[in-house]
């Protein structure tokens, strides 16, 4: 019999620790949420407090200075370190702008480099092409041959004397 009465008693003791464990929980989640609506009226304190102190140093700097000279001047001073940071802000704006319009002149530049190299290319093939008909229509004292001989057979570009393949569309060149 003493073995079931311990027993017992043992249930009882797990069940009131079991109770207490329960007890503190519900303890725990009660504080925490108090904790967290304190908290919060707290962060409305301070809200407050700013709303305050900026509303007094707007309509009353010279009482500020007066009565708290070194929260003052470190107000001022950020604010001047507010306006440094903003004319750096501006000068890097600035520079961004004049580095893009640099390289928009530089691409501008370019186009217009590309566009007379390849009207120069144009003009010598429309050049080539034309030499070997003058030729033709010339008297006799060139060889139309020759001339034909100068000019690619598939794209009608210049040939230098002696070239095996062609400087524009790379065409082997007969012998």
């Amino acid at each position: 019999m003493a073995f079931m009465d311990r027993l017992s008693n043992l249930g009882s003791q797990l069940t009131s620790m079991g109770q207490e464990a329960a007890n503190k929980a519900k303890e725990v989640g009660a504080t925490a949420q108090l904790k967290s609506k304190i908290s919060t009226a707290e962060t409305g304190i301070k809200s407050v407090y700013l709303e305050i102190g900026e509303k007094l140093f707007a309509e009353a700097p010279e009482l500020i200075q007066e009565r708290f000279p070194e929260l003052a001047e470190r107000v001022a001073n950020l604010q001047a370190e507010i306006a440094d940071l903003n004319a750096q802000i501006d000068g890097v704006k600035a520079s961004t702008a004049e580095a893009n319009a640099a390289l928009q002149e530089a691409q501008r530049t370019r186009n217009a480099e590309l566009a007379q190299k390849e009207a120069q290319q144009a003009a010598e093939r429309a050049a080539a092409v034309a030499a070997p008909v003058a030729a033709a229509e010339a008297p006799a004292a060139e060889a139309p041959a020759a001339a034909i001989a100068n000019v690619c057979p598939k794209c009608g570009a210049a040939l230098e004397e002696g070239a095996s393949f062609c400087p524009e569309c790379g065409e082997k060149i007969g012998e």
